[in-house]
């Protein structure tokens, strides 16, 4: 019986549309009015629309009282209500004008609807969105009021699956009621009046509607409203997997070279639990729609599979699955390591079919396995390696030059003027760090690390002195070798008493007879003075020829100068 001024009416008519089986209405005394209707399989008659009134709830049914739209649920004669329940704000009137009503293959409920400030009417009826019940997975949980509302419900309506606002926060949106359709797979298409009445600071008419990145526009070129189309998935589950590496740069790989990882990435539509199982014992379960790296550890062949759980949705779970191919190679790169500045270092690579070295600037590239460099600073070297089932191996090399020290150092005689000189000795190095060691070694089992020293050799000879440097590793020497050698000037000599023997004044160097300093490389200026200080004689380079010709047999006085020696001063008797 009519019960109000406008109420629902559900017929069920022979399929010749001669013959109404049965029918019935729905409603309270004040407004009702169905939109949509919908069967399941079973032929059960399911209803959506609006009231005004107080639609009576059945126990265990998802509701919030008071509320504007309404679901029911008659069996397939019309004759029982199996349940009845409503949803919205809570304010009585209805919140939105209802656009698309579903029953899916599992019997859960889809209904969607729009309302605000342009859905109202003379009498104060003003429809709004504000306060709808929406979950906390909802895509848009905020609302300027005149926006579209999504709402799943169970199909016994006990459960309240999914609720979600839709159409930005600012623009208002809208469509006539009843204009669009879900398929079966529980997805929306809509078309919308977006951007209504929301104008920018130029005057012109924008929208804050949600729009995808491949969309044929994404800008409202109109003064006012602008149409808009959406497809929203309200329930589809479906397992999608896509494989790419570590840095995201090749999606679809299948083949792994060890000891690389894989990117798996969960592309799944839907979804609230996740399991992966990656084939080698290792598996996961996880609520996170995330990225998942993975590192196998032997080569071989791996089906992945990814399971998506939803018990909300008809089908409850989707699999898919992927093969990836792991390959061990027997590539080698060689570590970090150091070497003293100055020397060549061979860098290692192997287990490749091809190779190619370079550095940073590329002014250094090879295509061997073992190239030689001679780096002048701490360089990296990068080695591309292929391997032959084509796996491709990137690595880097640090040489660390460590600059060497240069070992400095000063020599002269000692103060004597004859026998055989001593040493001294002078350390020249400077910039030398802490843990620097430098130390001298006179070749005889001497070695001192004192800065300045004075040593006297035991013998004649040619002798080497070494400055040793050590800085970590990097040892580095300066080797000086000198002639030391006693130093022989007599002090008489007899020109003419017997002829090739004493006649000229020599310099005795060493104990080899007629060896000089000039043997050595060693110049010797003589000064020959008579007792009454008068120079008789002189010359910066002696050859050794004097005999004393020009003066006649006394006593005399020289001075004797060796390069690199003491000048000595002594007398020189000449006799004839």
């Amino acid at each position: 019986v009519l019960s109000g001024d406008a109420d629902g009416w559900i017929a069920k008519i022979q399929n010749s549309g001669k013959v109404i089986q049965q029918a019935t209405y729905t409603g309270t005394t004040s407004f009702d009015q169905v939109y949509f209707l919908d069967l399941n399989s079973n032929d059960d008659v399911y209803v959506y629309g609006q009231t005004s009134g107080n639609i009576p709830t059945t126990p265990g049914v998802y509701k919030n009282v008071n509320s504007g739209q309404f679901v029911q649920k008659f069996n397939s004669s019309l004759k029982s209500l199996r349940f009845s329940t409503v949803f919205g704000s809570g304010r009585i009137l209805p919140d939105i004008s209802p656009t698309a009503f579903l029953v899916n293959e599992c019997n859960n409920l889809y209904m969607t609807g729009w309302g605000g400030l342009l859905n109202s009417r003379e009498n104060g009826w003003q429809s709004n969105t504000k306060g709808m019940p929406i979950t906390s997975d909802a895509y848009q949980k905020t609302t300027s009021g005149s926006d579209f509302y999504f709402i799943v419900l169970s199909g016994d309506a006990s459960e309240l699956l999914y609720a979600t606002y839709m159409g930005g926060t600012q623009s208002r949106t809208h469509v006539d009621g009843g204009t669009s359709r879900f398929d079966k797979g529980g997805i929306v298409y809509h078309a919308v009046c977006s951007g209504c009445q929301f104008t920018n600071t130029t005057g012109h008419s924008t929208s804050d509607f949600p729009t995808t990145e491949n969309a044929w526009s994404r800008l409202n070129n109109s003064g006012n409203c602008n149409n808009a189309a959406f497809k929203f998935d309200l329930s589809s589950l479906k397992a999608r997997l896509q494989t790419n590496s570590i840095a995201l740069d090749m999606p679809g790989i299948n083949k792994v070279c060890f000891p690389d990882g894989i990117v798996f990435q969960n592309l799944c539509t839907g979804g609230e639990i996740f399991e992966w199982d990656f084939g080698d014992g290792i598996t996961l379960e996880t609520t996170e729609r995330k990225n998942i790296e993975h590192y196998y550890k032997s080569n071989g062949r791996y089906s992945v599979t990814l399971t998506a759980i939803d018990q909300h949705t008809c089908i409850g779970k989707d699999v898919v699955k992927i093969i990836v191919d792991v390959f061990i190679t027997d590539i080698r790169v060689q570590d970090d390591d150091d070497l003293c500045s100055g020397n060549s270092y061979v860098l290692s690579a192997s287990g490749g079919e091809t190779y190619f070295w370079t550095n940073a600037d590329t002014s250094f590239q090879s295509f061997a396995a073992q190239p030689l460099v001679s780096p002048m600073d701490t360089t990296q070297y990068y080695v591309s390696i292929k391997a032959s089932n084509g796996c491709l191996h990137q690595d880097t090399v640090q040489l660390n030059v460590i600059p060497v020290i240069m070992p400095a150092f000063d020599i002269s005689s000692g103060p004597e003027c004859m026998g055989r000189p001593s040493i001294e000795i002078k350390n020249l190095t400077d910039s030398l760090k802490a843990g620097d060691q430098l130390f001298f070694d006179f070749g005889d089992g001497f070695v001192s690390d004192n800065e300045t020293l004075s040593h006297q050799f035991e013998q004649d000879g040619m002798h080497t002195i070494k400055l040793v440097a050590v800085r970590e590793f990097c040892v580095t020497e300066n080797t000086v070798t000198i002639p030391v050698f006693t130093v022989t000037i007599p002090n008489i000599i007899t020109p003419g008493s017997e002829e090739g023997k004493n006649d000229v004044f020599t310099i005795q160097y060493g104990d080899t007879p007629g060896a000089t300093p000039s043997d050595y490389g060693f110049k010797v200026s003589v000064i020959v003075y008579n007792r009454w200080g008068k120079k008789v004689f002189e010359d910066d380079d002696y050859q050794y020829n004097w005999s004393g010709d020009s003066v006649p047999s006394g006593v005399y006085y020289y001075e004797v100068i060796v390069e690199g020696h003491s000048t000595c001063k002594s007398w020189l008797q000449i006799m004839k």
